[in-house]
């Protein structure tokens, strides 16, 4: 709610939803009422996954596959930038 970025987007994108009939501070009221709802959904649905993959990478022969994994990707990485380059 001190965000003024994100009040500033409210403003600016959420009359678009609001139709005619009806009453728009209901309709208003709603969207933003969905859009915390969502939110607050997705952020418990990251934080499940993050908690799993957190007990996941624990274990030490798949944290060292994951390491040797996202090492290999970055050298790879590395090699594509500089032959763009």
């Amino acid at each position: 709610m001190l965000n003024p970025k994100a009040a500033l987007s409210f403003l600016s994108i959420l009359p678009q939803f609001v139709h005619g009939g009806g009453s728009p501070t209901r309709q208003i009221f709603f969207l933003g009422t969905l859009d915390v709802v969502i939110g607050v959904v997705y952020w418990f649905a990251l934080v499940a996954v993050a908690a799993r993959l957190r007990a996941l990478l624990a274990r030490p022969k798949i944290r060292y596959r994951w390491e040797l994994t996202t090492g290999w990707l970055f050298i790879a990485i590395g090699i594509g930038v500089a032959a763009a380059s």
